[in-house]
């Protein structure tokens, strides 16, 4: 079976990055992958811009959704959608893959 569309589901703090990259990765691949990240993102200094121009090619090239359930998420970022945990877990049937960090 392959891999059409992916959640990439982003809980621990320490793996904001890393689960951004790897949703990049496979929207590269041509994997419709969306991401999901619980709890406010707190990205340090030296990777804030980083982190931030990561999420607009993510949103805006790839087409990416990226979700959260933490309002902070939206204001700060502004490329987050609101969605609160339980209809995340209802989301999450639509995927092929599901990918926990």
């Amino acid at each position: 079976m392959q891999t059409k569309k992916a959640a990439v589901i982003i809980r621990n703090a320490d793996n904001q990055w890393e689960g951004l990259r790897s949703s990049l990765g496979l929207g590269v691949q041509m994997i419709d992958a969306h991401m999901f990240v619980i709890g406010e993102v707190q990205m340090s200094e030296d990777r804030f811009e980083g982190y931030k121009e990561n999420l607009e090619f993510l949103k805006d090239d790839l087409e990416a959704k990226i979700y959260t359930d933490n309002e902070a998420n939206v204001e700060k970022w502004g490329f987050f959608e609101y969605m609160s945990l339980d209809n995340m877990g209802k989301k999450l049937f639509e995927y092929d893959l599901i990918i926990p960090f």
